[in-house]
């Protein structure tokens, strides 16, 4: 039970980060390499196989550029509760 509840709070600990640092990599490469431009104030075309990706480009663009402030904290507080769980177990544990 305990190993699980550990798997689960290290997930939920490290995924908000890895989807940051992944909108970071989608950003980089769409304005990078394949010359979408992208910026905080709107959307523009972004043709990728006759298809528009603008909307997604832009949506990646403010994750990428503010998702920290989000993700972060959001991180650190399961990484914290990760904590005070694992330390609250091992004083019931001793006890009892």
């Amino acid at each position: 039970m305990l190993r699980t509840l550990s798997r689960i709070f290290a997930a939920a600990t490290v995924a908000p980060l890895l989807i940051w640092i992944g909108a970071v990599v989608a950003t980089l490469v769409l304005s990078g390499p394949i010359g979408c431009r992208i910026d905080e104030g709107s959307s523009h075309p972004c043709m990728i196989a006759g298809q528009d990706w603008g909307e997604t480009a832009y949506s990646l663009g403010m994750i990428a550029a503010w998702g920290l402030f989000f993700l972060g904290p959001l991180s650190f507080g399961i990484g914290l509760l990760w904590g005070l769980t694992a330390l609250l177990h091992r004083l019931l544990r001793r006890r009892g």
